[in-house]
């Protein structure tokens, strides 16, 4: 509120309430309510007066940078209202102090004139660091905002940037690429983000974190939640048995072919061919129903055609055989490849990843992608990767690479 003084040379004096904000738009404006009262205190007489407003830099004398003349001001029991701005524009940067002179019906200037720069609109608009001219960039936090880049430059030298859109119903940030482009819009509804009308293209990584899911036609994506790569020492805490049923340690290796098509490390039981590999995976924190379990699996060496490998699900690391209430679930199996080529893949050279040193034999080196699912909610469960082979492991084995973990 800001009160000119009466003085008795005047008939009236005005207090002034700035109660609009200043509009960034195609015309800059000011709402502003003031009140005139006679030199008695009473108020002004009703009825439409003219009322000229002026500008000044300075508090007293000088010339005004901006005038305005409102021929028809409604003025009821002393008060009016009027949005100074609205004939002429107000082409100010609004950066700094002004003082704002009024003249009633074509009478002298009251005085002193109201100061602007104190003014709560003023306040909202310049703040402390803030600049917000009628053109140009518009800077929070900077007096310097980048005017190459950006119309909007938010900066906070000691905490984030923070930008926020807040509605009652909805906040909304719309997007439109010249006159005639059609609008895209991001907006949040209750706890949903939804985005209409565009096409989101992410240059570099999109991470979620673990409680996160991508939903498509209102159905949860799958998502990959972990990943087993081995190396030459470290075999991802996979671990070897004697039987998918026994809890006897037996030793696995891992071995690099390095083929064309075989750049990665892979695990392989060590001793015998039908030795079990084992590993238990973890997914607390991380909501699911469904797991997906996807791997490589090599056949090595000197396979027959009635021999298989085999993965499965197990809720503990040594399942039981009951045939009622067991907690085995044998997903996914693979005959040797040898039934598709009698002659064998190898076609009578020694198999790529051969592990025995005799004669040339016909070999059924190869290599499939196999997948597996299961409804599962609980946080912890067993791989259990094998075979059925009768031979030792430099005869015949097998081995496995690439094991991916998805849920959703």
């Amino acid at each position: 509120m800001f009160r000119n003084q009466p003085f008795l040379k005047y008939r009236y004096f005005a207090i002034l309430f700035f109660s609009g904000a200043l509009c960034l738009s195609a015309q800059t404006t000011l709402v502003m309510q003031g009140s005139l009262q006679k030199s008695s205190g009473k108020p002004f007489d009703n009825g439409f007066h003219s009322i000229t407003f002026k500008l000044y830099e300075v508090e007293d004398g000088g010339v005004a940078i901006w005038t305005e003349d409102q021929p028809k001001v409604l003025v009821e029991s002393g008060l009016y209202e009027a949005t100074l701005g609205s004939i002429v524009p107000l082409r100010l940067p609004f950066n700094k102090r002004y003082y704002l002179g009024i003249a009633v019906n074509g009478e002298d200037e009251l005085s002193p004139r109201a100061i602007i720069g104190n003014a709560p609109y003023a306040a909202a608009v310049t703040g402390n660091d803030n600049v917000f001219p009628t053109s140009g960039s518009v800077g929070v936090g900077t007096l310097s905002p980048d005017s190459n880049i950006y119309m909007l430059h938010l900066r906070n030298l000691s905490g984030n940037g923070t930008l926020l859109i807040e509605g009652s119903k909805r906040a909304e940030l719309l997007l439109k690429k010249g006159s005639n482009g059609s609008v895209g819009s991001i907006s949040l509804d209750s706890a949903t983000i939804s985005v209409r009308n565009l096409d989101i293209t992410v240059k570099n990584n999109l991470e979620l974190p673990a409680n996160a899911s991508i939903e498509y036609n209102g159905i949860s994506d799958w998502r990959l939640v972990d990943r087993d790569s081995f190396t030459s020492s470290n075999s991802e805490g996979w671990i070897c048995r004697e039987s998918w049923n026994s809890n006897t340690t037996k030793s696995a290796a891992t071995i690099n072919p390095n083929t064309p098509f075989s750049k990665k490390w892979i695990l392989r039981p060590y001793q015998n061919g039908d030795d079990i590999l084992k590993k238990e995976f973890s997914l607390s924190g991380i909501p699911h129903n469904m797991i997906k379990v996807v791997f490589t699996y090599y056949f090595l060496d000197s396979w027959d055609p009635d021999e298989s490998g085999f993965a499965a699900f197990s809720s503990v690391e040594t399942p039981s055989v009951s045939e009622t209430g067991g907690n085995l679930q044998v997903a996914w199996f693979n005959q040797s490849p040898v039934v598709f080529s009698q002659d064998a893949f190898g076609g009578g050279v020694p198999g790529i990843y051969k592990g025995e040193s005799g004669p040339l034999k016909k070999y059924t080196d190869a290599a499939v992608r196999g997948e597996m699912t299961a409804f599962h909610s609980a946080n912890k469960f067993w791989v259990i990767i094998g075979s059925n082979l009768n031979e030792t492991a430099d005869n015949e084995s097998y081995g496995i690479s690439n094991i991916e973990i998805w849920v959703r």
